[in-house]
């Protein structure tokens, strides 16, 4: 019976990533105590041009909002406006990744335990979060493999895994690579596209997920940013550049693939997905791609009992609601009674 686990904030939270609730004033504080003069600028200038937001979705949509103003600017000082604000957006993709990069030495008891004892073979994990903390569990535990575990071929071997990991919002571990990596020289570009097909990842995020001598699409040198769809109310899919609109191709396969995953399933698990009606696509994928009859398991807190009357607003039959709550009390529970289980079939 296939499971498809969808995962929000919530999950990640018992090892110390931040809720999009909290995000906003403690990436700011984060960026003004860096090292790097410019990050530390970029936050200040967000500061002294938008407030201080709690809420990273409400801060990321006050800069969307301004971005789409300045677009079609006619004076010169709205020109540079718009090109100084580009600028500085740059340093909260980075200052997310080396900010969640802190966090991720911290030990995921919750996720180790669900890699270990709950994940069956042919599940799907969909996430919405960034970390790679749920990835390097899955790793360990023998039931994932970076190779095509994605949904996007990384490795020039292809290892099988057991699960499918599709992160719809990005990855602090991927990198759009610029032009191929290329540092100089006379450059051939793709008229399509200047950054590829799919993200590449580092040396470094390799070895954290426990790999030493892997071989594929690994970042080389070059121009590359963070691969992260940011947290506004208006999420786009796509990075508008001088081209035109790239990875749209790329982000609609990823989405593509939890589409059929959830219309086919016979269980979905939400685990800390708030699942927020300025999410769009998220709440088409996930209230109205499955089957009515699919079974419903809803783990999300204080918000649990709004998105089980969602899900039975939709037309879905058999809607539970954790009566723990959390997602670690979840799988608590969970590795207790499947130890039951297995000791039962022992007797």
């Amino acid at each position: 019976m296939a499971t498809v686990y969808i995962f929000g904030a919530g999950a990640s939270k018992h090892v110390g990533y931040p809720l999009a609730s909290e995000m906003g004033d403690r990436l700011m504080n984060y960026m003004l105590k860096s090292s790097d003069a410019m990050t530390r600028a970029s936050a200040q200038y967000f500061i002294d041009v938008f407030g201080k937001w709690s809420n990273i979705e409400d801060l990321i949509s006050k800069i969307q909002s301004r971005t789409d103003e300045l677009k079609n600017a006619v004076t010169e000082e709205d020109k540079r406006e718009y090109f100084r604000q580009g600028n500085h957006r740059g340093h909260i993709n980075t200052s997310l990744q080396s900010w969640f990069n802190e966090i991720r030495i911290k030990t995921a008891t919750a996720y180790a335990e669900f890699a270990t004892s709950i994940v069956q073979s042919g599940d799907v994990l969909i996430t919405f979060n960034y970390d790679d903390s749920l990835d390097r569990e899955l790793k360990r535990a023998g039931k994932w493999d970076i190779s095509q575990g994605y949904g996007f071929q990384l490795g020039d071997i292809q290892h099988s895994s057991d699960v499918l990991l599709l992160k719809l919002h990005g990855s602090i571990n991927w990198l759009v690579s610029l032009f191929g990596g290329a540092t100089g020289g006379t450059l051939i570009v793709n008229p399509s596209s200047s950054m590829g097909n799919h993200p590449v990842v580092h040396e470094n995020d390799l070895k954290f997920l426990g790999y030493e001598n892997f071989t594929g699409h690994t970042y080389k040198s070059g121009g590359a940013f963070p691969c992260l769809i940011l947290p506004g109310r208006s999420k786009e899919f796509f990075y508008d550049t001088s081209m035109g609109h790239e990875f749209v191709e790329f982000w609609d396969h990823l989405w593509s693939q939890a589409s059929e995953a959830v219309r086919h399933c016979d269980r979905i698990v939400i685990c800390g997905y708030n699942l927020l009606p300025v999410d769009q696509r998220a709440c088409d994928l996930i209230l109205k791609k499955p089957s009515k009859t699919t079974s419903i398991e809803i783990i999300c807190g204080e918000q649990s009992d709004r998105i089980a009357n969602d899900f039975k607003n939709a037309g879905f039959k058999n809607v539970q609601v954790f009566g723990g709550k959390y997602f670690s009390e979840w799988v608590k529970l969970r590795s207790v009674i499947g130890r039951q289980k297995s000791q039962n079939q022992i007797i």
